[in-house]
């Protein structure tokens, strides 16, 4: 029996319309496929095309840590630029949803969590509201700016917190698909995505 996911992979990226569990599960998959280089390759233009663009704008700025564990598109070259803008990263408080931001220094110690990412074992925590831009992870994206994540919902319940002003831009691997067909009203869509080939404003 042909499942849905199946379905979804015989057709191109962008014609994709799908729930989320799917779209996720279909990137998963995905983007456990690419080869070292591959992700070497995509980090490396998506770096190149942000700094390029200067998107990240602001004093502060909120950077993820990336964990090898999911594949995530690396943010070390974006921390190298901390010269230019101060930057805090995210840390889970408890598993019913609480997420903090944490000032970040060259020397702060870190730990893995439960899922295999990277935290501050700082408590040295910053106000949301004042974050000027904030990069996001994501499994996927539709053409209207809304993103599938990893179905946590931190990520959503934490911009409500932020300024009106902020700015959000998300990091992806692959070009979007059509829709993402159960967006609910919680879901933030961000303002910039950036892949190997293209900068996406919404």
């Amino acid at each position: 029996m042909v499942t849905k996911v199946q379905k979804l992979a015989s057709k191109p990226v962008y014609l994709c319309m799908a729930k989320k569990h799917d779209l996720r599960q279909l990137f998963r998959n995905k983007r456990s496929k690419l080869s070292s280089q591959e992700l070497s390759e995509a980090s490396i233009r998506i770096f190149d095309q942000t700094k390029a663009a200067k998107l990240i704008e602001g004093n502060m700025v909120m950077l993820y840590m990336s964990s090898q564990n999911h594949k995530e598109l690396p943010t070390d070259a974006m921390f190298s630029l901390s010269d230019h803008y101060n930057v805090c990263v995210p840390k889970v408080i408890n598993k019913n949803g609480s997420m903090e931001a944490v000032v970040w220094s060259k020397d702060m110690p870190a730990s893995t969590n439960e899922w295999g990412i990277k935290e501050p074992l700082s408590d040295t925590y910053i106000a949301p509201e004042k974050i000027d831009t904030v990069v996001v992870p994501l499994m996927c994206f539709d053409k209207a700016g809304h993103r599938v994540g990893f179905g946590k919902g931190y990520y959503d319940r934490f911009l409500e917190r932020c300024s009106k002003e902020v700015k959000t831009i998300g990091l992806s691997y692959f070009e979007p698909v059509d829709k993402i067909t159960d967006v609910e009203t919680a879901d933030i869509p961000l303002d910039v995505v950036i892949t190997p080939k293209n900068i996406y404003r919404f």
